[in-house]
Protein backbone atom coordinates (compact mmCIF):
# COMPACT_ATOMS: atom_id res chain seq x y z
CA UNK A 1 0.00 0.00 0.00
CA UNK A 2 1.14 3.51 -0.68
CA UNK A 3 1.39 6.24 1.92
CA UNK A 4 -1.61 8.01 0.39
CA UNK A 5 -3.82 4.94 0.66
CA UNK A 6 -2.72 4.31 4.25
CA UNK A 7 -3.39 7.93 5.14
CA UNK A 8 -6.89 7.82 3.62
CA UNK A 9 -7.62 4.53 5.35
CA UNK A 10 -6.48 5.94 8.69
CA UNK A 11 -8.62 9.09 8.24
CA UNK A 12 -11.68 7.00 7.38
CA UNK A 13 -11.08 4.73 10.36
CA UNK A 14 -10.67 7.72 12.72
CA UNK A 15 -13.86 9.30 11.37
CA UNK A 16 -15.77 6.04 11.85
CA UNK A 17 -14.55 5.73 15.44
CA UNK A 18 -15.50 9.37 16.17
CA UNK A 19 -18.96 8.80 14.70
CA UNK A 20 -19.47 5.64 16.78
CA UNK A 21 -18.41 7.45 19.96
CA UNK A 22 -20.78 10.35 19.23
CA UNK A 23 -23.62 7.90 18.58
CA UNK A 24 -22.81 6.18 21.87
CA UNK A 25 -22.89 9.53 23.70
CA UNK A 26 -26.34 10.28 22.26
CA UNK A 27 -27.64 6.79 23.05
CA UNK A 28 -26.47 7.08 26.66
CA UNK A 29 -27.81 10.63 27.05
CA UNK A 30 -31.26 9.77 25.68
CA UNK A 31 -31.56 6.44 27.52
CA UNK A 32 -30.32 7.63 30.91
CA UNK A 33 -31.07 11.36 30.92
CA UNK A 34 -34.05 11.46 28.60
CA UNK A 35 -34.80 14.05 25.96
CA UNK A 36 -35.38 17.60 27.23
CA UNK A 37 -39.01 18.76 27.22
CA UNK A 38 -40.30 21.97 25.66
CA UNK A 39 -40.71 24.77 28.19
CA UNK A 40 -43.99 25.81 26.54
CA UNK A 41 -45.94 22.60 25.89
CA UNK A 42 -43.93 19.69 27.29
CA UNK A 43 -43.26 17.98 23.95
CA UNK A 44 -39.81 16.63 23.14
CA UNK A 45 -37.43 19.54 22.51
CA UNK A 46 -35.37 19.93 19.37
CA UNK A 47 -33.56 23.14 20.32
CA UNK A 48 -32.44 25.18 23.27
CA UNK A 49 -33.65 28.79 23.22
CA UNK A 50 -30.53 30.74 24.17
CA UNK A 51 -32.43 33.90 25.16
CA UNK A 52 -34.94 32.12 27.40
CA UNK A 53 -32.51 29.44 28.55
CA UNK A 54 -35.01 26.63 28.08
CA UNK A 55 -35.73 23.79 25.64
CA UNK A 56 -38.17 24.38 22.78
CA UNK A 57 -39.96 22.08 20.35
CA UNK A 58 -40.55 22.68 16.64
CA UNK A 59 -43.80 24.56 17.37
CA UNK A 60 -42.31 27.08 19.82
CA UNK A 61 -39.39 28.85 18.19
CA UNK A 62 -38.51 32.03 20.13
CA UNK A 63 -39.62 35.37 18.72
CA UNK A 64 -35.98 36.21 17.93
CA UNK A 65 -36.03 33.46 15.31
CA UNK A 66 -33.54 30.79 14.36
CA UNK A 67 -30.55 32.91 15.41
CA UNK A 68 -31.62 32.62 19.07
CA UNK A 69 -31.58 28.81 19.23
CA UNK A 70 -29.02 26.03 19.20
CA UNK A 71 -29.34 22.28 18.71
CA UNK A 72 -29.81 20.03 21.72
CA UNK A 73 -26.54 18.48 22.88
CA UNK A 74 -26.11 15.24 24.86
CA UNK A 75 -25.30 17.23 28.03
CA UNK A 76 -28.71 18.95 27.77
CA UNK A 77 -30.37 15.59 28.47
CA UNK A 78 -28.99 15.72 32.02
CA UNK A 79 -29.84 19.37 32.76
CA UNK A 80 -32.66 20.09 35.23
CA UNK A 81 -34.37 22.83 33.22
CA UNK A 82 -36.95 23.53 35.94
CA UNK A 83 -34.20 24.91 38.22
CA UNK A 84 -32.65 27.12 35.53
CA UNK A 85 -35.60 29.47 35.12
CA UNK A 86 -37.51 29.92 38.34
CA UNK A 87 -40.46 32.25 39.00
CA UNK A 88 -38.31 35.29 39.76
Amino acid sequence: MTDGRLSRLRRRLEAAVRERLENLRWWYALRIGGAPRCGECGDEAAWIAETEGEPRCFKHIPSEGMEAIRDVRPADCFTDWSEDHGDA
